[in-house]
């Protein structure tokens, strides 16, 4: 019984001596938990923490949205420039193209030969004589020859001037019942300086014409030799020289990419009492800058004055090369 009473107690002491110490460590163990719990929410991203010192503490959100908001003003900082690039660029294609295509010269060189024959009057005095050679007859023959057109153009102005200079002969012409045979010769020399205005043109396909004016400067020799016939041999030599003021109108038109066509004509007079020229060809572009030439041209003039008579028209086939140099 004794035993009993002294073991009550003590049992009594250690259960509540036990009880204290598993409540003891239960709390501990709760502790941790909770630890290790707020440790996994602030390394979690994104995870919110709702702790008081952290709600308490809003200067610690604003610093984000202050960032989200200095984003976008950055954003469109630096996208500011691409519409006025773009305007710019829009601007840069709706310029009109380089003076150079208008604004500039363009010069052009055309050296051609032409194979003439005469049809007409020539006279010295009271010496006279017709001439009718045509382009098979041998007895016209051409001793020397320079031939050339320079023309200059700014946009629709035009500055043109072509020049020839031949030495024509001729060993059959008609000298009349007076004389048995005659021959004549010819040095001709003409300048004809031109100013002009393109009045239409249309590029896609290649035409243009041309308004023109100037004067047409003429230097004649003549020379005129008689064989004996009825009357006895006779012979003479003269020059002169005279200007014409003249007008006309030129054209162009593409047949196809390489062959086009293109023709002149003009009338004019003064010095002479008519002076005009026709003159068609084709061409054909062998390249960007050189073009090939053929065709016929026919120059007439009648001019009789102080006893000199040249009433005749000069005309041919005609050849040459057109090169522009700028």
């Amino acid at each position: 019984m004794k035993l009993t009473t002294r073991f009550i107690p003590l049992a009594l002491t250690m259960f509540v001596a036990l009880a204290s110490a598993m409540d003891s460590n239960a709390q501990t163990q709760t502790g941790n938990d909770n630890g290790r719990r707020a440790t996994t929410s602030e390394n979690k991203p994104g995870a919110e923490d709702s702790s008081p010192s952290r709600l308490a503490k809003p200067e610690s959100v604003s610093p984000a949205v202050d960032k989200g908001k200095a984003e976008p003003a950055r954003t469109a900082k630096t996208d500011g420039p691409a519409p006025k690039s773009e305007s710019a660029a829009s601007s840069n294609s709706s310029q009109p193209a380089p003076a150079s295509s208008t604004d500039e010269w363009h010069f052009r060189f055309s050296p051609y030969f032409w194979i003439a024959g005469l049809n007409g009057r020539a006279g010295i005095g009271n010496l006279e004589v017709k001439v009718d050679s045509g382009l098979t007859d041998p007895n016209v023959h051409l001793n020397f020859g320079f031939m050339g057109t320079l023309e200059a153009r700014r946009d629709k102005l035009i500055v043109l001037t072509d020049l020839q200079y031949s030495n024509l002969g001729t060993e059959r012409p008609n000298p009349g019942i007076l004389f048995s045979s005659a021959e004549a010769k010819f040095k001709t020399f003409v300048l004809d300086p031109e100013v002009g205005y393109r009045v239409a043109e249309n590029q896609e396909k290649g035409r243009a014409v041309d308004i023109l004016g100037g004067v047409r400067y003429w230097h004649l020799r003549t020379e005129l030799n008689f064989a004996a016939g009825v009357l006895s041999a006779r012979s003479a030599t003269a020059s002169r020289g005279w200007a014409d003021a003249v007008v006309g109108v030129r054209g162009r038109m593409n047949l196809t990419p390489k062959l086009f066509i293109l023709g002149k004509g003009d009338v004019g007079g003064g010095g002479a009492k008519i002076d005009y020229q026709l003159f068609g060809a084709f061409g054909f572009q062998i390249s960007e800058k050189v073009a090939l030439l053929g065709g016929y041209r026919g120059m007439h003039v009648n001019y009789h004055k102080d006893n000199f008579l040249f009433d005749t028209t000069i005309h041919g086939p005609i050849f040459g090369l057109s090169w522009q140099i700028k």
